[in-house]
């Protein structure tokens, strides 16, 4: 298998290591993977194809898997170990050069993932590399402030935009704002959400085309689907 596959479906629910103990269940040669950030104000859930037998695997330190990977060829071979008493403790990853092995915890050690009360959401957008980069620099440019908002507006063409906001709320902070084309029936609210935890969605699945929804309720959602997997985030508002 590929491990460039491998790395970039792990990294979209690790976020730089805003998340990192996990529980992959697999069935069907397929990984479902529900997670939350540690900050707890993210949750989501990334599928995607892993031929292995169907079973749970309790991941306690993506950051630790992900530096064993990253040592191999684009090439590995990844199989689940047995220990003495007969369970699955380990996943073995092998190229032409490492052999690796992976400690795997406890199921009881993870954390569960709450469940989201979806809501009805007021306003959407498409996203893709080109806005993806265009948030990435702007985010850079202002030092990795922790604030976005987003609310939306109709222009002088009359053409209806979500209005992003990057920077801190106080009125003489440096800020950037931009607009998307957006769907929507009536204005929104001006909604605050974490631009850090954005940032790292957004730059885990540059590369896939995505839609953003919003609620007034204060819950962002993002959806992002490829051939051989899905990822899908909920994101809360700041207060």
């Amino acid at each position: 298998m590929k491990k460039s596959h491998i790395v970039n479906n792990i990294e979209k629910y690790y976020l730089n290591g805003l998340t990192k103990e996990v529980v992959w269940n697999i069935v069907d040669g397929k990984a479902t993977i529900d997670f939350a950030t540690e900050t707890k104000d993210a949750i989501g859930k990334v599928i995607f194809d892993m031929p292995l037998p169907d079973g749970s695997l309790a991941i306690y330190s993506t950051d630790a898997l992900l530096r064993l990977i990253n040592i191999t060829s684009e090439e590995i071979q990844i199989e689940l170990s047995e220990g003495p008493t007969g369970l699955i403790d380990k996943l073995k990853i092998q190229d032409n050069k490492f052999d690796l092995n992976y400690h795997l915890s406890d199921i009881n050690s993870i954390p569960e993932v709450q469940k989201v009360s979806e809501v009805d959401y007021d306003f959407s957008f498409k996203v893709n590399d080109e806005f993806i980069t265009g948030f990435l620099k702007a985010h850079n440019a202002l030092e990795k402030v922790k604030d976005v908002t987003l609310n939306t507006s109709t222009t002088k063409q009359g053409e209806n935009v979500v209005e992003i906001v990057l920077g801190e709320r106080s009125q003489h902070s440096h800020k950037v704002k931009f607009t998307e084309l957006a769907e929507f029936e009536s204005q929104s609210d001006l909604l605050p959400f974490s631009a850090n935890v954005l940032r790292e969605v957004l730059a885990a699945n540059k590369g896939v085309e995505g839609t953003i929804q919003v609620s007034n309720k204060g819950l962002m959602k993002l959806e992002f689907n490829s051939e051989d997997s899905m990822a899908k985030y909920f994101i809360v508002r700041q207060q």
